[in-house]
Parts: C-alpha cells; sequence; structure tokens
C-alpha cells in the first residue's frame, strides 16, 4: 500500500523541482515579484483581494469596485472563486495578494501534472506511463502561451473529474460520483470556459464508457451528483445573466470567430518556446496550438499498434465504411473545384440540379461522412465495445480540436466548413458570452497527455526492450519541446495610498495598462475607481475617456455628484500639467498630496443632478434618409433592430453627414440617435441643422455628444439614447453634421427617431 503513495510523492517532487526550474528565479521572491508580465495579473490579483475580502454572491460582492459609479461590475469579468481555495486562505495570514496570486501560479503547474498522473496511473497501472501524462498535460506547450491567464492555467480539476467517472465506472459508488461533481464543480468556479468547454468532454465520456455499461440506476447516481453541483452553481451563472442582460453584453459572432483557432494553428507554437518558438505558420489570437511533435508522433505509433491489434473483424464488414469514405473523398473533390474552376452548376430544363459556388457545405458534408466512416470500422468499433481508454482519449482530442476552431473553421484564415459543432454548441445559453473557442485546446491537451501515457504502454508491449528507456527518453523529450525561455518576473506598480476622503477614486491618464494599475492599487486603498479593466468594457467607459482626454469639466462635474472625488495624477507622462491644471481649475479643488511621482486632488461633491433629457411630442414618420457615406445602409437606422447599424465605415471625419426627409414639414422637438452596443461609436462633434426647403437652414442643437452619451450609456445601456431638443419650429429637413474627428472610432446609428407633432 505504500508504494503507490512514494511513487506519487516523488512525482509530485519532481513536478513541484520542474515548477521552480520553469519559472526560476520566482520562488526567491514569491511576495514581491510577478510573473511573465503586468496585464491580466494585475487584474487577477485585484479579483483575488475582493474576493478575501467580500462574502461571495452577496450584492455587495457583485458590485466589485471598479468603472464608478454602475454597479454589478463582477459580472463583466471572471471571478476567480475556484481560486479562492488557494489565494483567501494566503491573503488572510499574509495580507499579500502578490504572495496569494503566485501560490496559484505556481502551484497550477504540479497540481495540473499530478492531477493528470493520478488519471494515467488509473487507467495504465504503471507509474512511468503516468509520469508521461503528468509532464504532458502540466508542462504542455500550450500552457506556456497562456501565463498570463491564471484561470486557463488552473485546470486541475479536469483530470481529477475523468479519475472519478473512471473509478466510478469500476465501482459505481456514492463517493466518486460526489468526487466527480465538486471536481466539475471547482473547475468550472476557476474558469467560466470550463463550465461549456469541460461538460463537452464529459458527454463524450458518457457515451463511450457509460452507454452500455453502467447501469441506468448507477447513472442516476450521477446524474443526481451532477445536479447538484449544476444547482449549487446555478447562483453565480444567474447572476452573470442578471447583470448582462442588463447591459446587453454578448459576443458577436466576429469576434468569436476572431478568437478561434485556424485548422493551420497545429503548425503555431508560442513564441515563447525555446525550441518550437519560431514554428508561425499562421498567426491567430490565443491559437498557438502544437501540441509537439514527439507527443504526435508516440501517439500515432501506439494508435496504430492497437489499431492494428484490434482489427480482427472479417472483410466485409470493411466494405460499408469503404464506400461511405469513398463518397466523401469524392465530395471533398467537388468541394475543392470552385477554387480550381470557379462556381459552377448543372441545370437541366430550367431545374437546377446541382450547385457549387464556395466549398464549405459540401465540405461539410464530406467531413461528414469521413467521421460516419470512421466509426463504423471494426477497429473503432472493437475499441468501443472494449472500451478502450486510448481511442477514447485519441478520439477526445481530434473533437476538442475541432471545437476550438469556433463556429466557423478556416485553413489559413480562409472559410472551409459550412456549421461546425462549436455553431451548435452557442444554441446553449450563456455560451456567447465566451469568446475564445480557441480554449478548447485545454482539453484537447488534457487527451492528448493521456493518449500519450497510454500509447507508451502499448509500444512498450509491443517492444519489451523499450520498456526500462523509453518513459525516460520521451520525459526528457517532451520537456526539451514545451520548455519555455526564462519567464522572468517583474516588480508590482507602487503604491497611491488614500490621501482623501472621497466615495470614489480617478486615476490619470486613462490607459489600459495604466487602468489595470490602477485596480491593483485599489487593492490597498480600497476606494471604488472610475476606472475599470475587464472581459466586458462598462458601456459608459468609452465616453468616459472621451470627456475626460478632451478636459471636458462637466464630466467632473457629474462624478462629484454622487460625493467628493479623489483624483490622482501620475507624473510619468507628458500630459501631466494639463491634467493638473484641470483638476486645479474645478471649483473648490484642493491638493491633499504631491510628489515627484503622483499628486492627488481631493474635488468635494456637486449637490447637482444630472440625467437624460425628455423629448416632447411623437415619433414622426420618416420618408427618406440620405447620408454622406454608405447609402446602402441607411435603412437600418429605422428597422427596429439595434443590432444592425449604419456607420461611416471608417473613422470619423468632418465631412460625415446625415440629412432625414419627413416628407412634409413638420413640428420637431428634438432628435433621437440611439448607438446601442456601438458605445464609442458616438458623434464627437455635432450640428444639427433644419430647414423647410432643404436650401434654407438654420441650426437647432451643436455641440459635443460626449455627455450625453456619457448619461444615455448609464441610465439606458442597452438603448443607448442620444437626445437633442429642438425648438419646435417647422422643419422637413433634419440635417446632422458630424465635425469632430477620431483616430479610431466610426460614427454609427443603431436607430434614429425624430420626435414633434
Amino acid at each position: 500500500m505504500r508504494r503507490p503513495f512514494v511513487a506519487f510523492g516523488v512525482a509530485a517532487g519532481l513536478y513541484i523541482l520542474l515548477t521552480i526550474a520553469l519559472t526560476w528565479p520566482l520562488v526567491l521572491h514569491p511576495g514581491s515579484r510577478v510573473p511573465n508580465d503586468l496585464g491580466d495579473s494585475l487584474l487577477n490579483m485585484f479579483l483575488m483581494a475582493w474576493n478575501a475580502r467580500v462574502a461571495p454572491l452577496t450584492e455587495r460582492w457583485w458590485n466589485l469596485p471598479q468603472f464608478f459609479p454602475i454597479e454589478g461590475t463582477m459580472a463583466f469579468s471572471e471571478h476567480l472563486l475556484g481560486l479562492s481555495v488557494i489565494t483567501t486562505p494566503v491573503i488572510a495570514i499574509t495580507g499579500n495578494t502578490v504572495l496569494a496570486y503566485n501560490a496559484a501560479f505556481l502551484l497550477s503547474f504540479p497540481l495540473c501534472a499530478l492531477g493528470a498522473h493520478a488519471l494515467g496511473y488509473e487507467l495504465t497501472r504503471r507509474h512511468d506511463a503516468a509520469l508521461i501524462a503528468g509532464l504532458a498535460y502540466g508542462f504542455a506547450p500550450y500552457r506556456m502561451s497562456q501565463l498570463s491567464h491564471i484561470q486557463v492555467l488552473s485546470a486541475y480539476w479536469i483530470p481529477v473529474a475523468l479519475l472519478a467517472l473512471h473509478l466510478f465506472a469500476r465501482r459505481p459508488q456514492w463517493r466518486w460520483a460526489a468526487l466527480f461533481a465538486v471536481s466539475w464543480y471547482m473547475q468550472a468556479l476557476a474558469c467560466g470556459y470550463y463550465l461549456f468547454y469541460f461538460s463537452v468532454l464529459v458527454g463524450m465520456w458518457l457515451l463511450w464508457f457509460a452507454v452500455g455499461r453502467i447501469t441506468w440506476r448507477d447513472l442516476a447516481r450521477l446524474a443526481i451528483a451532477w445536479g447538484v453541483a449544476g444547482l449549487a452553481f446555478a447562483p453565480i451563472a444567474l447572476g452573470y445573466m442578471r447583470y448582462q442582460s442588463i447591459y446587453g453584453f454578448h459576443r458577436g459572432s466576429e469576434e468569436i470567430e476572431s478568437f478561434s483557432a485556424d485548422v493551420a494553428s497545429i503548425l503555431q507554437a508560442p513564441g515563447n518556446l525555446r525550441l518550437w518558438g519560431w514554428l508561425n505558420v499562421v498567426d491567430r489570437p490565443e491559437s498557438a496550438l502544437f501540441p509537439g511533435a514527439v507527443l504526435m508522433l508516440v501517439i500515432a505509433v501506439g494508435v496504430v499498434f492497437a489499431w492494428s491489434d484490434a482489427a480482427h473483424e472479417s472483410i466485409k464488414r470493411l466494405r460499408a465504411p469503404r464506400i461511405i469514405f469513398g463518397l466523401a473523398v469524392l465530395i471533398a473533390a467537388v468541394a475543392a473545384t470552385p477554387a480550381l474552376f470557379g462556381p459552377w452548376k448543372i441545370e437541366v430544363l430550367g431545374l437546377r440540379l446541382l450547385s457549387v459556388g464556395t466549398p464549405q457545405k459540401p465540405l461539410s458534408i464530406a467531413v461528414l461522412l469521413a467521421a460516419v466512416a470512421l466509426a463504423m470500422h471494426p477497429s473503432i468499433r472493437a475499441g468501443w465495445r472494449r472500451r478502450s481508454p486510448l481511442a477514447f482519449y485519441s478520439i477526445g482530442a481530434a473533437v476538442m480540436w475541432l471545437m476550438s476552431l469556433g463556429p466557423a473553421p478556416t485553413l489559413m484564415k480562409q472559410p472551409l466548413l459550412y456549421k461546425a459543432p462549436y455553431s451548435w454548441l452557442m444554441m446553449l445559453p450563456g455560451v456567447d458570452g465566451v469568446r475564445v473557442p480557441a480554449r478548447f485546446w485545454v482539453l484537447a491537451t488534457m487527451c492528448l497527455a493521456i493518449a500519450v501515457g497510454l500509447a507508451c504502454l502499448h509500444v512498450i508491449r509491443r517492444w519489451p526492450s523499450l520498456g526500462s528507456s523509453l518513459p525516460a527518453v520521451l520525459a526528457s523529450l517532451l520537456l526539451i519541446e514545451s520548455w519555455p525561455q526564462p519567464v522572468g518576473v517583474h516588480v508590482p506598480p507602487e503604491e497611491r495610498p488614500g490621501r482623501a476622503r472621497a466615495v470614489a477614486r480617478l486615476e490619470v491618464p486613462i490607459t489600459h495598462m495604466s487602468d489595470l494599475i490602477t485596480l491593483y492599487r485599489a487593492i490597498g486603498h480600497r476606494k471604488p475607481v472610475v476606472n475599470g479593466y475587464s472581459g466586458y468594457f462598462a458601456q459608459h467607459y468609452a465616453a468616459m475617456q472621451a470627456l475626460l482626454e478632451r478636459f471636458e469639466p462637466i464630466v467632473l462635474s457629474y462624478l462629484t455628484s454622487f460625493g467628493a472625488l479623489e483624483v490622482v495624477v501620475n507624473e510619468d507622462e507628458n500630459q501631466a500639467a494639463r491634467w493638473r491644471a484641470y483638476f486645479a481649475a474645478y471649483p473648490g479643488a484642493e491638493v491633499a498630496y504631491s510628489n515627484d511621482s503622483y499628486t492627488t486632488y481631493r474635488l468635494p461633491p456637486n449637490p447637482e443632478r444630472y440625467s437624460l433629457p425628455t423629448l416632447q411630442g411623437q415619433p414622426l414618420q420618416i420618408s427618406a434618409i440620405t447620408a454622406s457615406l454608405y447609402q446602402d445602409l441607411v435603412g437600418r437606422m429605422i428597422d427596429g433592430d439595434r443590432i444592425s447599424r449604419w456607420h461611416t465605415g471608417g473613422p470619423q471625419d468632418p465631412t460625415n453627414e446625415v440629412t432625414v426627409d419627413l416628407g412634409a414639414s413638420r413640428k420637431v422637438t428634438g432628435v433621437e440617435m440611439q448607438i446601442g452596443g456601438y458605445v464609442a461609436d458616438f458623434p464627437r462633434d455635432l450640428t444639427i441643422d433644419l430647414s423647410e426647403d432643404g436650401a434654407t437652414w438654420r441650426t437647432g442643437w451643436s455641440g459635443s455628444p460626449g455627455f450625453l452619451a456619457l448619461l444615455a450609456t448609464i441610465e439606458q445601456p442597452l438603448v443607448g439614447p442620444l437626445r437633442f431638443p429642438l425648438d419646435g419650429g417647422p422643419a422637413r429637413f433634419i440635417r446632422m453634421r458630424q465635425t469632430g474627428e477620431t483616430r479610431i472610432y466610426y460614427w454609427s446609428i443603431a436607430e434614429l427617431r425624430v420626435l414633434g407633432s
């Protein structure tokens, strides 16, 4: 009984030593240095500190203190509650959030490796094969591309949950069902992606190992345990759904597709790998899926051996899969014809029998038929009858890779398939809120790690003379292929203690990096901050930033309407003097503290309250709209759909113009321009002119709509109604001239209303 525990202890010691070597010299400075970079790690430390300080799932907990003055901002990011079992005790004992972050970061490597080791040992009963699985998972090349994403690294509950399922299949007991449910729950808490992605792999496991092997009574036990875990997760899911529906958050198809892997991403290695960092066939965000050449070679050899051992069925059993596979090849050839000869069609007597304009649909059919042929092959059927772990984890890796390609797979960034399985997954509630299908590769990495351990065992069985040397050589080669350049350690930003009594704090300048630093500093001073950084940005933040960058006093008056505001001007940028003058000019502003690094001001509370203007009158019928750009899109302004929009197709400039024709002269009391979800695309400067004849114009409104955009996106974030009161005089034509400029943002109109009588 002692020997397995000794072997696990030795393996754990090895994984810990490898982690220390991989992250060196982080172990020398665990409480004062941050690994890899100062990006998302600062946000994650802010979240960890909040989780340690506030009871989870309370109303206060949901109101993460960023993006002041709005509420529910915890739902904008990963909550990281699954990491709290590590980080909260460290923070409670030491008060050091950097130490807590590093504890979670460092432990993610040996815990992932140990989980895979335990699963590998359960399936092989050999610690040398289990060691291969542990190294392949805990130190996989893909993990080296995710060093900034601690929630992605913390995937150690996945192998534990799979281990529990295998133990349950062998001995259907409540304890293994409970272990699976707890592990699934903890993994979902650690990273929201795994709530959906890992569940797909669990579903595959049930189809492969449970159907026809586990009784319905025992499956009911497993379902009950999993259902209880799902109910335990429900308060978090409902909270996210509540606030994301308030703010209208979702990931558009273009965004999801841009964070999907490409078929060629298999040949994109993380740039920080020592050996393979040069391999970059196709460049896509978060899509460095290269698994390692040695790992794939060993799996291929093991699968070939297992395949040949399983293929004992009569040749008649091969006839049907061969026919189906031949049909798949034929259809794949047809799919290639548009690229070679262009679109074509076959018509008889005016009736279209066949047409091929793009390869996606026929290629999708070909892939489906090839999968059916593979499933019907005697070797696969024999593997399923024996519930072969190697077959399952090899097929599982392929399916997880296919899912990582997202809803619209591409090859070298060219469309490939018509409807991919990820599109089906997106039909489930909440899946459209996750934007990186490429992270399915974590599950593929898990499957490949177990598959390589099992394949190693098959090779040793075929060539017993390699039994003593192959695992050691393979372990060394796996590490060589996945070993990164020095991870590097960084000094956290210096603190900016609270210097003034205030309800909130603002730090300038506002950039992505400075906002992250501001959040990190909030750990110390504990005030809500106007700044923010998250997976979703608050709708009002673009308007807030634009107003501040234009040094508009009105935005300060608005922020101080909630109470006194503490403002920190950092001196490490070239506009510090202008920022100081801006805040010093605010009535009643006081310097609370100043040194060579920063100046702190206290802006007194403002008793005035602000709200969106109310427009009088009824919506008037619009006869026609003309625009200086994209005339074909103007109908989207009045189609009742805030997702569709008219836009300038490029950054705003003073030539942008939209003219509305009411068809007859009417009394016009206002214009409402709805920006919907295009929250940064409000006009930077706008003049609204009115005319009865289209020749003589009078100005009805002129100025910067930035403050209206701020109020609109805070008060009605789903609609974003920019409301412009007019004089109520007669007009048939309303001309809106965008007279400002930006270097990035379009001018977009999701819906347009003219009010009057």
